[in-house]
């Protein structure tokens, strides 16, 4: 298998080293046979390897492994704890917003759904009109204008009312309206996800300024499907992803500073751990790659100090990322260049 995938598996082994000497801190060999033998499984299983994309997630129990095919990286970490440590994986999802694509020629429209990574055709039903022609159908040009050809005269004649280019523009603007009238009927009022434009740019403002959906992005993508390829959308519409991400993330920060003479924000830790446990989160940011060994005692809502090697110890701040999501708060992974604090975590609260 190729060179990146053998780094990997030499990667994960040394991982598996490190997970064995947590265990063994507290349980005999006998006891971690069973886990450590899986783990073993998977590094020697060259089929496996051959398969995995920029990167693996890995989450064990003496019952059950689940593993993640990633196609980004993320940080090598290996964690024994009685919990699972998924900072890295909610880090990964979180640019895995789901969106439509409206792809428009002048002619014909398609959609397609996708997320960060990954981007597929959606199937309409065959009721729905998908070309001019079907569309417009007898207001369509071509079916008024009329051809002839009279002595003397070689090329075709055409008759109606007003210039063949006049008479395109009409019909483009009333494709137009009818376009966005069915996308929105049929695929945003039911997905209520964002539509991103991807049309020759001749057609953005237009199609912007007639457009009624309230869920079309107002940055469009130049070109069409055909004549930029999946790989090169893929690009465009992750940079866009980003880009709302962090605009979104700026409002938070914005709010998280205005809240901070109410007390309904944030960067102390131990204030920040009563506050999860109380279900009081309503928005958390963590500092990427930040790691502040210990458990919170969900009675006292106090921090317990150990060291990371403990097979029972995880990372606080991952706990609190845990506990805020079960209690339906919204957790946000930041570089550390991006967080509102120089703390490592800072919250919004609820009350």
């Amino acid at each position: 298998y190729v060179e990146d995938n053998k780094h990997d598996a030499l990667v994960f082994k040394n991982l598996v080293k490190d997970i064995r000497s947590s265990l063994e801190e507290k349980y005999s060999k006998k006891e971690i046979k069973d886990v450590i033998d899986m783990f073993l499984k998977i590094e020697n299983d060259s089929s496996f390897w051959r398969l995995t994309l920029d990167s693996i997630a890995i989450f064990a129990t003496l019952d059950e492994c689940i593993i993640y095919n990633l196609k980004k990286p993320i940080t090598t970490l290996a964690v024994v704890a009685d919990s699972f440590h998924i900072k890295p994986l909610i880090k990964y999802f979180q640019f895995q917003q789901k969106y439509q694509l409206l792809n428009i020629d002048g002619k014909s429209f398609q959609i397609f759904e996708g997320d960060g990574y990954n981007l597929e055709n959606v199937e309409l039903d065959n009721s729905i009109p998908k070309t001019m022609e079907e569309i417009l159908g007898l207001d369509y040009t071509d079916s008024y204008l009329t051809r002839g050809s009279y002595s003397g005269v070689t090329k075709s004649v055409f008759h109606g009312h007003g210039g063949r280019k006049e008479e395109a523009e009409i019909d483009l603007e009333k494709f137009f309206r009818q376009v966005d009238s069915i996308v929105y009927e049929n695929i945003s009022k039911l997905s209520k996800l964002p539509m991103i434009l991807l049309a020759p740019s001749i057609y953005h403002s237009l199609f912007l300024e007639i457009s009624n959906n309230v869920y079309l992005e107002k940055n469009p993508i130049s070109g069409t499907f055909e004549s930029l390829g999946q790989a090169q959308i893929k690009k465009h519409i992750e940079s866009h992803i980003r880009e709302l991400f962090n605009i979104k993330i700026n409002k938070l920060i914005e709010q998280y500073n205005q809240l901070r003479s109410s007390e309904k924000s944030s960067d102390q830790l131990i204030e920040i751990v009563s506050a999860a446990v109380d279900g009081r989160i309503e928005v958390i940011f963590i500092q990427e790659n930040k790691i502040i060994p210990g458990k919170i005692d969900l009675i006292t809502k106090k921090i317990k100090s150990k060291d990371l090697a403990h097979p029972e110890v995880d990372d606080i701040l991952d706990d609190l990322a845990q506990i805020t999501l079960e209690k339906s708060g919204q957790v946000f992974i930041l570089k550390k260049e991006d967080m509102p604090t120089e703390s490592g975590v800072a919250a919004i609260y609820r009350y």
